[in-house]
């Protein structure tokens, strides 16, 4: 028994050497191996145009073929080897299809001296992305089969053709080969020129010819651009969860919005922790990378990436679901917490009344934006309300603003609403606001409002500025306050003339990872 252990033990080892990404001996055994790749390869073109010490031959030829044979065994050995109990039948036939594949015919005929070149392809197993891209190209063989159907099919038939019209006409064409080789050179875009048409209709197969070339090369090259663009993004992702690996303190945040961008700012100005987004949208993801911030493009509630992620590593500090779905936020902890369960979460929650909901995933904290907003505003809103005693003005009975209303009315301070919208207007009338205005938004006049404190709480920020600027340039002086879920129009709303604004994303942010620093500080 323990020699078996022994020996699965051996076999475990030289498997993550030759084949685990993660191993730190793979890095030093992969630039081993292209060393003596890259120096077989010179010494058989340095050996065809000057004399090479006899020394080097002997140690190509001996040393280096001895290890690539070792190395072929080893990949022959730990092959399949999740059905070594299995049947010896099947274990045989395993090993056969190993045998007979590309990767290890090429390894098997590298072995032997007289066939160094083909050495150049054992570069396949050591250069980081080569299998993925052709496996890219193996995904796409559907479409390179019919291309070579068709570059088969137009090539004889073009060759047939011109064969018919030029033989003993042109004294360059001498046999039906010669035809086929004029085509192909033809549609290839090479055109050595020993064999051009002499007659009419020759030129104009020579034309259809050059044509179909034409557009033959841009369909090839358009799936290749296709395939390799897919593994590209693949890639990336691997690359970047491999940086992962290399980092402390690592916060992980399902979904690039404002929101996730301001809490990586505030990451980075305490300099401990490294931000990483997962992210599945292609323009999020590319304004993101813009941004200088480190990407994974993938769905986040996948069970994959999180296992990816959390696979030999105890370096992620949080994860933090940020999209404006509550479904997929819940369902993104399930997930993390089904994969790792002492993993720490603290997630957006969109609508509060799905709060048990979340608590029902056994979610670490939780952070409502716009609670958070809510909160201080009703608190500045009271403070100053009670001490100038002016009346308050607010133009939308939105998300933003309800609550406000709501919590000011019940500490018996009065608000006036404008709104545009009628179905929101009809909410405010039926909640108790007998002070509500209905104003249309296409019309030009801005309610006279000469004093008082005004908050405008619109659901599109443009109507924010609009009213700011309206309210000032007809001489309003007081103060005027916003609810901002924009952060680009921030500035824009200061320069309408707004004296303060409550930025749900800032004051969120700073809520996250303020979590974040006090788990830390726990776990110290």
């Amino acid at each position: 028994m323990q020699k078996i252990l022994y020996y699965e033990q051996i076999k475990s080892f030289f498997r993550s050497l030759l084949e685990d990404d993660n191993n730190p001996l793979k890095h030093y055994f992969d630039m081993f191996m292209i060393g003596l790749i890259i120096l077989s390869t010179a010494l058989l073109i340095l050996e065809t145009s000057s004399s090479v010490p006899r020394m080097l031959m002997d140690f190509d030829v001996y040393i280096v073929s001895y290890i690539f044979a070792l190395e072929y065994l080893l990949r022959l050995w730990i092959y399949e080897s999740d059905i070594y109990h299995s049947s010896s039948s099947l274990w045989f036939k395993s090993k056969l299809r190993y045998i007979f594949s590309l990767p290890a015919l090429i390894d098997f005929i590298a072995i032997f001296p007289q066939f160094r070149i083909l050495r150049l392809l054992k570069l396949y197993h050591y250069v980081q992305g080569t299998p993925a891209l052709i496996d890219a190209l193996l995904k796409k063989r559907f479409e390179f089969i019919f291309l070579a159907y068709m570059l088969l099919g137009v090539t004889f038939s073009l060759g047939s053709v011109f064969y018919l019209l030029e033989f003993g006409v042109n004294p360059a064409l001498k046999s039906y080969l010669d035809a086929i080789y004029w085509a192909l050179v033809t549609i290839s875009s090479v055109g050595y020129g020993d064999i051009v048409p002499v007659t009419t209709l020759g030129k104009l197969v020579a034309i259809l010819g050059i044509i179909f070339g034409v557009s033959m090369i841009a369909f090839m090259t358009s799936v290749m651009v296709a395939a390799f663009s897919e593994r590209f993004n693949e890639l990336r992702n691997q690359d970047s969860i491999n940086n992962i690996s290399k980092l402390k303190n690592v916060v992980i945040l399902n979904g690039y919005g404002h929101l996730a961008e301001t809490i990586i700012k505030k990451l980075k100005i305490r300099g401990f922790y490294h931000p990483v987004i997962i992210e599945s949208d292609k323009e999020k993801v590319k304004i993101a990378i813009e941004n200088g911030y480190q990407v994974i493009q993938a769905d986040g509630s996948s069970v994959r990436i999180i296992k990816i992620l959390y696979h030999g590593r105890n370096n992620i500090v949080a994860l933090l679901p940020l999209n404006n779905s509550d479904i997929e936020n819940i369902y993104f902890i399930l997930n993390a917490k089904s994969v790792y369960a002492p993993c720490v979460i603290y997630t957006r929650i969109n609508n509060r009344a799905l709060e048990a909901q979340y608590r029902g995933t056994r979610v670490d904290g939780m952070v409502e934006p716009y609670s958070v907003v809510d909160e201080k505003a009703f608190n500045y809103l009271q403070k100053h309300a009670n001490e100038s005693r002016k009346s308050l003005f607010f133009f939308g009975y939105t998300q933003k603003s309800r609550y406000i209303c709501l919590s000011l009315k019940k500490e018996g301070i009065e608000s006036t609403i404008y709104e545009i919208d009628t179905l929101r207007y009809e909410e405010a009338k039926k909640n108790g606001f007998t002070n509500t205005v209905m104003i249309d938004q296409n019309q030009s006049d801005t309610p006279q409002i000469h004093e008082g404190i005004v908050v405008c709480a619109m659901n599109e920020e443009a109507l924010n500025v609009y009213y700011a600027i309206t309210l000032r340039a007809n001489g309003f002086t007081d103060e005027i306050v916003t609810l901002s879920d924009t952060k680009e129009d921030n500035r824009k709303l200061l320069l309408a003339g707004v004296n303060k604004i409550f930025d749900m994303y800032e004051e969120s942010a700073s809520q996250f990872v303020e979590m974040i620093e006090n788990n830390s500080k726990e776990e110290r």
